[in-house]
């Protein structure tokens, strides 16, 4: 029988394609400061009810205060990730998530004094050349634009890592994830209060109410926020079970699937360059992810 750690990473993987894949159109259409408030909003729902059912309403001040400060790093990173999508292709920030595996080794060795092998220097160094590769334009310059994918990247690195921490310590997965997601929002509505363009709550209901596409990428931005908290839990799952390794490297393969959508809903093109990044840096976070 399949382990059920397992099972929650393909879910989980299957809800972050459908809820990246989303993301990309919403938040070229709805401007990244509303999608961004929009979905770390919504994605309550799904994870509260998910709470609920578990059962488990207390956990540890230490818990606490790991999914706090994991809520930080969340909301930062769902802030620049939704900037970088907003003029980005989806193929080239969704391959730079890839870089994930390689920080969390490096805070391993930096804050935590762990030891890594001569294999694992050589992944790192694998993931970040891939990545300067996905960076570097067809003139040969450097992508500014995809700074904040790689910076969201990072975030969501020291998100998961908190986290996982706190998931241990409590002994459920559910109420950290919840404090954390809740803890994002207040981030997120700063971001959209700075949006000029934003519209103010009378006029939001009044284009949901009259105007048949906004009423359908608000559709599509509900179900991305789902999608998303799902995957969120899941992996919360596989966190907490024994096959964690596996599960990693099983996500690992998720950016290669939402570039395959993006070629075929977006039609995005890489570079040949950018393609054998993407080729070189999955190898390096398999690898990371196995080792």
């Amino acid at each position: 029988m399949v382990p059920t750690g397992t099972v929650a990473a393909i879910m989980s993987t299957l809800m972050w394609i459908i809820a990246g894949t989303i993301s990309k159109k919403i938040s070229r259409e709805l401007g990244s400061h509303l999608t961004a408030f929009l979905v770390v909003t919504l994605s309550l729902i799904p994870i509260l009810t998910a709470t609920l059912l578990v059962g488990v309403y207390t956990i540890p001040l230490e818990g606490i205060i790991l999914a706090v400060v994991a809520g930080i790093f969340l909301g930062i990173g769902f802030i620049l990730g939704f900037k970088a999508l907003q003029t980005e292709n989806l193929s080239s920030v969704s391959s730079l998530t890839e870089i994930q595996p390689a920080v969390l080794v490096l805070l391993g060795l930096f804050a935590l004094g762990e030891h890594i092998t001569t294999l694992q220097v050589m992944s790192i160094i694998t993931v970040f050349l891939g990545a300067s590769m996905i960076l570097t334009t067809e003139k040969f310059d450097i992508n500014k634009k995809l700074i904040p994918a790689i910076l969201s990247s990072i975030s969501w690195t020291f998100y998961w890592a908190i986290m996982t921490y706190s998931i241990t310590n409590s002994n459920t997965f559910a109420l950290p994830v919840f404090i954390s997601r809740a803890i994002g929002i207040p981030f997120v509505i700063v971001y959209l209060l700075r949006d000029r363009k934003a519209p103010s709550v009378v006029l939001f209901f009044k284009k949901l109410k009259r105007n048949r596409t906004f009423t359908v990428l608000i559709a599509l931005t509900i179900i991305a926020s789902f999608a998303d908290a799902v995957g969120d839990v899941l992996f919360g799952i596989t966190v907490g079970s024994p096959v964690l390794a596996i599960g990693a490297a099983i996500i690992a393969l998720s950016p290669m699937m939402i570039s395959f959508f993006g070629f075929v809903l977006y039609k995005e093109r890489l570079t040949r360059l950018q393609l054998f990044g993407l080729l070189i840096m999955i190898i390096g976070a398999l690898a990371l992810s196995i080792l």
